[in-house]
């Protein structure tokens, strides 16, 4: 049998870690407003498990966060990031038809602000509609495109879900 003596200082240094519990904070998650002059889309895509019908809804509003349009669209069968890139497009067609200068988009599927973020490959099976949202971001406007929580993407969801409710279109 081997006996292991700790003096006391042993004794604290093991245990430092536990004694002193990492700070933890709270933050709200919520939609945020954009800077002047931004107009900000947030947008999102849902799917019926059982059926597999699609839909998709965004939001574009104002810097003080007033609406400026809304839109549901049922857009039929398919995956679910098909209707989160529906949704990411008409939501970037719909700004820039109404001349908005500098556009902040926000989605809650990381998959599809990664898409968009690189290059595609033309195998790719979505390729057509990630280039046709690629295009509304490289044209002649301030464009940026981010992944948020759900928690700030709430009212996109919300048109999205009522989108799976109405006839098939926009």
């Amino acid at each position: 049998m081997v006996l292991i003596f700790w003096s006391h200082l042993d004794w604290q240094h093991a245990n430092t870690d536990l004694a002193h519990k990492p700070i933890r904070s709270l933050a709200t998650l919520s939609w945020q407003y954009p800077a002047a002059g931004v107009t900000k889309i947030n947008t999102d895509g849902c799917q019926n498990g059982e059926t597999s019908r699609i839909a998709a809804g965004a939001v574009l509003r104002s810097s003080s966060g007033m609406w400026i349009k809304g839109f549901a669209a049922n857009i039929g069968y398919g995956q679910v990031l098909d209707a989160e890139l529906w949704g990411i497009f008409y939501g970037l067609k719909s700004a820039w038809d109404m001349g908005c200068s500098d556009v902040v988009l926000e989605s809650d599927s990381a998959i599809a602000v990664h898409l968009l973020n690189k290059t595609v490959d033309a195998l790719h099976p979505l390729a057509t509609l990630l280039w046709g949202c690629q295009d509304y971001i490289k044209k002649c406007w301030g464009c940026s495109i981010y992944h948020v929580y759900c928690e700030c993407n709430m009212v996109a969801d919300r048109l999205a879900n009522l989108g799976s409710c109405l006839d098939l279109g926009l």
